[in-house]
Parts: C-alpha cells; sequence; structure tokens
C-alpha cells in the first residue's frame, strides 16, 4: 500500500511502501521500478530525497529511527531518533530534518549537521487538540523557501502554518475557515513555486489546489471512492515533476497516480489524468 511520495529533480519516483516494508524507485518513464530498499525497514510512512541524491526514509513505528541511504548505497544508517512513527518528513535548505508524529500530535525537527541527534518540537505539544498551538493526528509537511512550517492537520481537518520559530499557527485551509475549502483529514500537502498549496484530501478523496481565484478540485472530482480513471480512493501523499505535473500515493487504490496539468480555451488549469504505476 503506497503512502510516502517524492519525485526528485530528475523525475526519478520514490514511493514508501508501507505493507511491504520497502521503498520502490522508478526513473521517469519506466513502468517497472529500477531499485527496491527495504533491509530492516518496517511500515515506512515517508520519504525525502535531497539534492545530493540522499534518501531519508520512516522507520520509526518499530525502530524509532529515520534511516538514509546514499544516491548509491545498499545499506542504510539511522539519521534521526524518534518516538514514534512520521508521517511526514522534510529536509529544510539548513539540513534540518522535519519529523510529523502522527500518534503525538506533534512535529520535531533535528539537524542533520551536528551530530547531536536531538529532537525540538516545532509544532503541537504531544497532546491532541485543536488550538492553535496544538494538532490532531498530523500527517503530510512542508517548508517554504523562508522555513514556515505547513502541516496537514488531519484529525483537526485543516492545513496549519507555523512561521519560522513559532508554536502559534493560523489555520490556512480547512476547518471552516473563510475563503478556503472544506477538508476531511488531509494527509499530503505541497506548495508550487507560486506559492499556492496543494493538498490531498484523504476522505473526500480528491486533490484541491489554491489559486488566484480561490481553491478548487484539482482530481478526484466524483465526489465518491473508486478505482475508474477519474477517481481516487483514499489518496496520501503527493509531489511535484519538473514540468508541474502532480503525482499521487492512491492507497486504496495501491497505484500512484499522474494528473498532467494543462491550461484549457478559458486559461484556468485542468487535469488530465491516468495510471503510471500499480
Amino acid at each position: 500500500m503506497p503512502w510516502g511520495l517524492f519525485v526528485d529533480i530528475n523525475n526519478t519516483i520514490y514511493v514508501a511502501d508501507k505493507s511491504n516494508g520497502a521503498v520502490l524507485i522508478w526513473l521517469e518513464g519506466n513502468m517497472t521500478p529500477w531499485k527496491t530498499l527495504s533491509g530492516s525497514l518496517y511500515q515506512p510512512f515517508a520519504v525525502f530525497v535531497t539534492l545530493n541524491g540522499n534518501i531519508y526514509v520512516d522507520n520509526g513505528k518499530s525502530y524509532n529511527q529515520v534511516d538514509m541511504w546514499t544516491s548509491n548505497s545498499t545499506v542504510s544508517v539511522a539519521v534521526m531518533n524518534v518516538i514514534d512513527a512520521c508521517y511526514g518528513l522534510f529536509i529544510d535548505s539548513y539540513d534540518n530534518i522535519y519529523c510529523s508524529i502522527n500518534d503525538y500530535d506533534q512535529v520535531v525537527k533535528t539537524s542533520l549537521v551536528n551530530g547531536l541527534n536531538t529532537t525540538t518540537i516545532v509544532a503541537g505539544n504531544g497532546s491532541s487538540g485543536s488550538t492553535s498551538t496544538m494538532l490532531h493526528s498530523p500527517r503530510g509537511i512542508f517548508l517554504d523557501n523562508s522555513s514556515n512550517l505547513y502541516v496537514a492537520d488531519c484529525g483537526n481537518n485543516r492545513i496549519q502554518l507555523f512561521p519560522l520559530g513559532q508554536l502559534n499557527a493560523t489555520t490556512v485551509a480547512g476547518h471552516q475557515t473563510a475563503g478556503t475549502i472544506t477538508l476531511s483529514c488531509p494527509t499530503g500537502i505541497v506548495l508550487d513555486g507560486d506559492g499556492y498549496l496543494y493538498i490531498t484530501d484523504y476522505y473526500n478523496s480528491r486533490i484541491v489546489g489554491s489559486g488566484p481565484n480561490g481553491f478548487r478540485c484539482i482530481a478526484g472530482c466524483t465526489g465518491r471512492n473508486g478505482t475508474a480513471a477519474d477517481q481516487l480512493y483514499y489518496p496520501r501523499g503527493l509531489s511535484f515533476d519538473s514540468y508541474g505535473n502532480i503525482y499521487v500515493a492512491d492507497g486504496y487504490n495501491n497505484r500512484i497516480q499522474k494528473f498532467l496539468l494543462a491550461t484549457n480555451a478559458s486559461g484556468k488549469l485542468y487535469c488530465i489524468q491516468y495510471e503510471i504505476i500499480q
């Protein structure tokens, strides 16, 4: 069952296959996996790849750590200690690694540079709640170029924005926030080059995105779960390739979907969707 998803600058696709305890890697344009990383992985939820090709994988459910493979290695090393599984991973431009811990309602970070492996809470206080300083089952995370932290706060049906160095967040989507969109357990989040949000709306089985005219549905807009080409079934992670197309971990369909972004005659973005991996 695919959960975490990452597409790197070479359009290589990395999928955290939770059920099989592995990360599957596809090269651009290929239908057959190029490589599989497994070893001692157990139910990995998230994967993140840096510009130098290092691959970071959640291994927190049983082993309480995040593992790292260098681009050409077949053996991993532990780079972060965690108290449980990381449902989201992100590494910022300062080589800090962030982990969202769903079962402990918090996001933590540690430096990959100083070697101390000391974690700091950067969002949530470890207790489930809906105030601006609390989270409830956080999942996907994303940091913008200013290191502001976006959190898919699944249990509160909202996206929270934590400015750099602050534990008090602003809701930027969902949770009856005026001018946004209704969400039901957001699980994945990315920002595009223009700063617009794209969200996997888990229980609504769709992808939504923001733009100059507000939020709209991007994919899975039939209003129901399904296996057809225009449907999703509890989607999880999502990622952009270098062309601006969106890849989605279509969880209950056990497949990765690719959505080609195009512009219609009125200048609005729409999606041509097809399945690439199953």
